[in-house]
């Protein structure tokens, strides 16, 4: 490597025009260039300039490295956040469809006993008619039967009296 920093900043220097101008250098830029690549020639070896590239290399390698382990990192970091967002949205959605399905649950027993409390409402009001109906038609039937006992008694009554008194004091004693 040169060791006067002056030769190094003067070939860094021509190193840096070269770059920059070679693909749109004029011929007055080029023999520019090339006597200070001559006036070097005097005080640096080749080896020096070659390993001064080297050195560039070098230190160009290092910072690619240093870029590239920036980006990994960084769309790492953007991944890690988005997996975290969709893992968040997932949950959220999976609590809504949780918490719905239970609100419909709800709603459906809800239903269902108001169902089963509207038909056993409706069946002991069924019952107590037919308790109530069954009662007036018993004691109709009983009113019933206790008019035709008393017809029946009235008649054995009256059957009684014509055998005994003739059937002429019977249709007397109707009259």
């Amino acid at each position: 490597m040169a060791r006067d920093p002056l030769l190094r900043d003067a070939v860094r220097a021509i190193k840096t025009k070269i770059g920059v101008a070679a693909e749109t250098a004029t011929p007055e830029e080029l023999a520019y260039l090339g006597t200070a690549i001559d006036r070097i020639g005097g005080r640096a070896t080749v080896l020096e300039v070659e390993e001064m590239g080297d050195i560039k290399i070098a230190e160009i390698t290092e910072h690619a490295a240093s870029v590239e382990s920036q980006t990994i990192a960084s769309i790492t970091a953007t991944k890690e956040a988005a997996e975290a967002s969709v893992t968040a949205t997932k949950e959220a959605a999976e609590g809504y469809i949780v918490a719905t399905r239970n609100a419909a649950q709800a709603e459906i027993d809800a239903t269902k006993v108001s169902a089963v409390n509207t038909v056993n409402a409706a069946r002991d009001a069924a019952v107590s008619t037919a308790n109530t109906n069954r009662d007036a038609v018993i004691a109709e039937v009983n009113a019933f039967k206790e008019a035709a006992l008393a017809d029946v008694a009235a008649a054995a009554g009256s059957v009684t009296q014509q055998l005994v008194f003739g059937a002429r004091a019977f249709f007397y004693a109707q009259m």
